[in-house]
């Protein structure tokens, strides 16, 4: 557990430095006028006030990782190029707090981590006018992961101290969960009330979903877990012992569905499961007389609503004392499939195999959430923002994202940007991040600190790029106008 655990960091990690990356929600890009469709995820009404008549969005990449398990030792994205990173070795004494690139453990009580990967693809978006009243249309592609646990009891933490469990460990109840899923999204913005003294634009995305792969863990009551030491019949060695752990009043659902082919080893690419979801936002716009710059802006927006409904395999385990270390059927033995794995499992509470599956189809839902952004002017073409981000899962086994509270500064033209930002992850983890675009070449970080300065106990960091294609020249003919009303 402890190297895989270490080998999915590392994986992390070395993500993080790549090129082709974006973060995974970019926020001082969102306040950029011309971001257009490329952050119509975060805001669905930010494609209205892109200023350029159309907006191609090429590609881009993003990720995020936050955890609460392990980190490595007193360096920097950069430092990790140079020299082997070692394992923390309580009785060499080489630890993460007296050595250089060690990956050591955190140990609290309780422990979670957050992954999300968001691949978008070719997307456009188009301002037209019909009569005298505008319009914004698009569409985009997306490929998106994203797995949580928000908090779970840290057991390992007695393996990663090198020191026995407790005899007796109540373990609480949990829930895990991943997906993997395919989006198509279509994009829509337009003003109303028209004769409002402020602009007031409505903004939605209607998503076709294909879910891909996935998996979740609902852990529904406290388990209890038990320590025993064993004999080990070994005529040649007698008396020796080892520890075998046990797990007694349990009750378990797990749900999976995959598209990976075990009979040719090898993932194809398949939909596992289909549904629908929707973004939808409004923003309250006011502007300095007819300047494009507009004095405020106050954003409200409901991401993620939605779920996708699996074809796959859904088991249920409630028992008692099942034998989950040195258990003689779980060893030694070559799985072919995750099925098999669940198999045998039954037969060992049940005495039959096929009595935990109860069903074939299960529901993942979106990570649905709030999020509010103000926007002030405090100069030409310069402002302040704010962001709240507040997960509200609603649907059945719910991916959870990130709680963030973001506050950036900007200064935006046509042909470039330039920002810088602090935001707080669950509201308690301090990050710094900058941001500059020149024409349609977006670069940044929303943590970049770590990528040069050494930390105490990295736990990780990001990049982000992005490439658009949109009109060079700032005509007046490839602008809508931004007076309070359409005159």
């Amino acid at each position: 557990m402890k190297n895989i655990a270490r080998i999915v960091f590392y994986f992390f990690i070395f993500l993080f430095q790549g090129n082709t990356t974006h973060a995974q929600d970019p926020y001082i890009f969102n306040h950029d006028r011309y971001s257009g469709i490329s952050t119509v995820g975060i805001s669905p009404t930010q494609s209205y006030f892109n200023p350029n008549r159309w907006d191609f969005h090429l590609f881009s990449n993003g990720i995020f990782v936050q955890n609460r398990y392990g980190y490595i030792s007193k360096s920097s994205l950069f430092g990790l190029t140079k020299g082997e990173i070692r394992e923390s070795d309580i009785e060499q004494n080489i630890t993460g707090e007296n050595t250089k690139k060690v990956w050591d453990y955190f140990n609290f009580d309780e422990t979670g981590y957050h992954f999300s990967n968001e691949l978008m693809g070719p997307s456009f978006s188009y301002n037209f006018e019909i009569g005298d009243r505008f319009f914004t249309a698009g569409f985009f592609t997306k490929l998106r992961t994203q797995s949580s646990i928000i908090e779970v009891d840290n057991y390992l933490q007695f393996t990663n101290q090198e020191i026995d469990e407790p005899i007796l460990y109540n373990l609480d109840p949990f829930k895990a969960n991943f997906m993997n899923w395919t989006e198509l999204g279509f994009n829509f913005a337009t003003r109303i009330f028209p004769y409002a003294p402020q602009q007031w634009i409505i903004g939605a995305n209607f998503k076709y979903l294909m879910g891909n792969d996935a998996f979740y863990v609902n852990n529904r009551q406290p388990a209890l877990l038990r320590r025993e030491q064993h004999e080990i019949l070994d005529p040649t060695n007698p008396g020796q012992t080892r520890k075998v752990l046990f797990a007694s009043d349990f009750d378990v659902e797990v749900g999976y569905a995959t598209g990976y082919n075990f009979e040719k080893e090898a993932y194809e690419y398949q939909t596992m499961g289909t549904g629908f979801g929707a973004d939808v936002g409004i923003s309250m716009v006011n502007y300095n007389g007819n300047d494009e710059d507009y004095d405020f802006k106050l954003s409200a927006n409901i991401l993620d609503i939605g779920s996708v409904k699996f074809d796959g395999f859904v088991h249920e385990f409630i028992g008692n004392n099942f034998q989950y270390t040195h258990n003689p059927a779980l060893e030694d033995i070559d799985f072919e499939s995750v099925e098999q794995y669940a198999q045998i499992i039954s037969q060992e509470i049940y005495g039959d195999e096929n009595r935990s599956l109860i069903s074939n189809d299960f529901t993942i839902g979106l990570p649905t959430s709030l999020h509010v952004n103000a926007s002030k002017n405090i100069a030409e073409n310069t402002y302040i923002n704010a962001d709240i981000i507040q997960r509200t899962p609603v649907f059945q086994n719910s991916l959870k994202r990130s709680n963030i509270l973001h506050l950036s500064y900007l200064f935006n033209t046509h042909k470039w940007a330039y920002g810088g930002a602090l935001s707080l992850v669950e509201y308690k983890y301090l990050r710094a991040g900058a941001f500059l675009r020149y024409g349609p070449l977006v670069i940044g970080s929303e943590n970049f600190l770590p990528i040069f300065i050494p930390h105490q106990k990295l736990k990780g960091a990001d990049f982000y790029i992005g490439l658009k294609i949109y009109p060079f020249r700032n005509r007046d003919m490839e602008r809508r106008s931004r007076k309070p009303c359409k005159c």
